[in-house]
């Protein structure tokens, strides 16, 4: 516990001396939430004709860990791919289709379809979005150019590929957005375990985000899985964050409490980034992780320098150390990230 305070008041003399600081400021802020907008249609992205924009990154990546143990340590190489066409049609219909490679992934690699969904636009406000789409809880977006750091700051808790956010469901959704104030209301097959089977599985998810202030935005949301299979319980999520960027810093608390087939488990993430210039930032994040049935608990301090080398390529180096239930684990990882 008096680790965990003496790393909160650091944090905090973190954020205020980056704020206090003279370097570059780019004067951009988060000017409204983007929870239920329709952000096909404002997206950049290379033109392919008058309907269809595309755009996409390849992601490669070195990755050391040692957890200590002798002669335990692993390094290795890994790549990865993702292409996003973005579909502009008539009458408020448009869409999106990503697709993700991972060479790495296992014998010759895989090719997946993240997303392909429709929107139809009720008016600038309101949109219904039906296919395979982003899960709408959690701080953390889905692909690598969209994040402060090169690892996502959670563990898988649900025992399948998918994590704490990020997932990929298929399902309708009701989206409203009028810049200050987003609402989703959706209905999936599925929301963690990946059945895709409504007659066994049905989740809803309900969030909803308020910018108070041009900079400050706080979110709340809830999903639930229902699961009948014999032996396994329902799964329940609540999450809410808060995130305030006031030009070039970005600082964020996000809590999470989980009920996963009647294990209780919850965790908190703080997050504080800063654009020291237009070619640079550093992020800082702590992550503290806890399963109250089995009392195991990981505490996570990452590091993550931030290079833009040109408008379309970037370098990201980032070191972490989780103290965990029975081991400490650094990490050490080098990226490449090549987007257009």
């Amino acid at each position: 516990m008096k680790k965990f305070i003496s790393f909160l008041l650091s944090f905090a003399f973190a954020g205020s001396l980056f704020a206090q600081m003279s370097g570059y400021s780019s004067g951009s802020y988060s000017d409204g939430t983007t929870l239920g907008a329709n952000e096909t249609l404002t997206a950049d992205g290379i033109a392919l004709g008058n309907a269809v924009k595309l755009r996409g990154f390849a992601d490669f990546r070195y990755h050391y860990e040692d957890d200590g143990a002798p002669n335990n340590d692993s390094a290795d190489f890994k790549s990865a791919a993702d292409l996003d066409f973005l579909l502009n049609l008539s009458s408020g219909v448009s869409g999106e289709i990503h697709i993700a490679a991972s060479p790495d992934a296992g014998n010759g690699g895989e090719v997946d379809l993240e997303q392909v969904f429709g929107r139809y636009s009720i008016n600038e406000n309101f949109h219904l979005t039906f296919g395979r789409q982003l899960s709408a809880l959690g701080f953390e977006q889905d692909e690598a150019p969209l994040l402060y750091t090169v690892t996502s700051a959670y563990d898988d808790i649900t025992g399948d590929k998918h994590g704490r956010s990020g997932n990929y469901i298929d399902g309708l959704r009701l989206n409203y957005n009028n810049g200050m104030f987003g609402f989703i209301f959706g209905i999936y097959d599925d929301y963690w375990v990946g059945q895709h089977d409504l007659n066994d599985h049905v989740a809803i998810d309900i969030a909803a985000s308020v910018m108070f202030f041009p900079g400050l935005e706080g979110r709340i949301g809830f999903a639930h899985e229902n699961n009948d299979a014999p032996g396994d319980d329902d799964i329940n999520q609540f999450n809410t964050w808060l995130a305030w960027n006031p030009s070039a810093l970005t600082l964020a608390a996000e809590l999470d409490i989980f009920d996963v087939k009647g294990n209780d488990l919850w965790s908190l993430m703080l997050l504080a980034n800063y654009q020291f210039s237009d070619w640079f930032a550093g992020t800082l994040r702590y992550t503290h992780e806890d399963d109250d049935d089995s009392n195991a608990q990981t505490d996570r301090i990452t590091l993550a320098l931030l290079f833009t080398l040109t408008e379309n390529l970037d370098l990201n180096v980032e070191y972490s150390h989780s103290d965990r239930e029975n081991a400490d684990v650094d990490e050490f990882l080098v990226q490449g990230l090549l987007s257009f």
